[in-house]
């Protein structure tokens, strides 16, 4: 009898901790099929993507959207052109000693100080008048003035000269050595050129990234793809603002890998395949292996070309998105060598099902021992009162 209520109250034991085992197993995140269940809801906050060669692709392509696209790399011949604030000087010769311009007997000619062009555009040139100079080249100028003159000076000759350009500049900032405001040359200058001129970078370039304002579009690249791909070393445009900002790239491993860590990292492309390998890859006593995550915030665009019917859920338009792979497929491996990382992504590894039923083993084992343990010893008392 005894024996028999000692197997009662531990199945009884064992039946309540089975009824809540979800609960209280431990767990380092969502398993595998909660994440795949999830996915597939109505209001799910993320979408789920299974990693394939295709999919990789289309994210390779996606990341890093090449400068030479996004602006151009034409030279832009304005950069020639007077601008409003840019300091000229004009210098008059006449043909005749006795000229208008004269000063002496051996100078026919004389010149005119420093001047900044105004918010109109305009300078002044004695008995020329006010001459428009904005958005014109100094030959453009030249010949206005030279025309203003004609009937009161002896053939007059007129050179224009920009002393400061204020007007065509780019602003070069951040982690360069010495930041200002660069001018522009007619030959037109390139990204290396105008960050040459500042000084170059104080921090190693695989510490940096570089990045373009102009209007109201803003791109960004890695500094060692600007140097690795003479490309994408584009000519710059008046009122550029190029910015070298240290950014630290780094990325967060969770779950069943033999490390738990946020990881830097200096490469310029790193793959799947060599951010697992920093952690020591997969834990073998715990990982699914058809659990292996990537989450990740995307943008609507780039999200629809996987999932055409994908809705943003940030007001930045960006989306949730969880990719996955499975390295039971002898193919996967392929596929960790074609998947890019990126700065900030988290990889999640989900336990597998034979690491719950060893955990959920184990705890049942040390639950139920003490109460066995305790009604043995109740029931050898009970005998020995007897």
């Amino acid at each position: 009898m005894a024996s028999r209520n000692l197997f009662l109250l531990a199945s009884a034991v064992a039946l309540s901790l089975t009824t809540t085992s979800c609960t209280m197993i431990p767990s380092s995140g969502p398993s595998s099929g909660a994440i795949e269940s999830g996915g597939k809801t109505v209001d799910t906050p993320y979408v789920l993507v299974n990693i394939t060669q295709a999919v990789a692709d289309i994210l390779s392509a996606s990341q890093d959207k090449p400068l030479s696209v996004a602006f151009g790399n034409s030279r832009k011949s304005s950069t020639a052109l007077i601008g409003v604030g840019d300091i000229v000087t004009v210098s008059i010769w006449e043909a005749s000693e006795n000229g208008l311009f004269s000063s002496g007997a051996r100078q026919s000619g004389t010149q005119i100080p420093e001047q900044p062009v105004s918010e109109r555009g305009m300078i002044v040139v004695p008995y020329a008048g006010t001459i428009q100079a904005a958005g014109r080249s100094p030959q453009e100028v030249k010949a206005v003035i030279e025309k203003a003159l004609a009937g009161m000076a002896v053939e007059p000759q007129v050179l224009v000269n920009v002393v400061k350009n204020n007007s065509n500049t780019v602003t070069v900032t951040g982690e360069v050595a010495q930041s200002g405001r660069i001018p522009l040359t007619a030959g037109g200058e390139r990204l290396m050129d105008v960050i040459a001129t500042a000084g170059g970078p104080r921090v190693e370039a695989h510490q940096l990234a570089v990045q373009i304002s102009r209007g109201l579009r803003t791109e960004t690249m890695p500094m060692e793809k600007l140097i690795s791909d003479p490309r994408e070393n584009i000519f710059v445009q008046p009122n550029d603002v190029v910015t070298l900002i240290r950014q630290p790239r780094s990325f967060t491993v969770f779950g069943a890998a033999m490390a738990n860590a946020s990881i830097q990292f200096d490469e310029s492309q790193l793959y799947l395949n060599q951010a697992l390998a920093k952690v020591g890859g997969l834990n073998d006593d715990r990982a699914n292996a058809k659990g292996v995550f990537i989450y990740r915030r995307e943008p609507i665009e780039e999200v629809r070309k996987l999932i055409p019917s994908a809705r943003a859920m940030h007001s930045d338009g960006t989306v949730n998105v969880i990719y996955q792979i499975d390295l039971k497929d002898p193919s996967g491996f392929f596929l960790l060598k074609s998947f890019k990382i990126k700065n900030g992504d988290l990889i999640y590894i989900a336990n597998s099902s034979l690491a719950e039923i060893r955990k959920f083993s184990t705890l049942i084992g040390t639950t139920v021992a003490p109460v066995v343990q305790g009604a043995s010893v109740a029931n050898s008392v009970g005998a020995l009162g007897n």
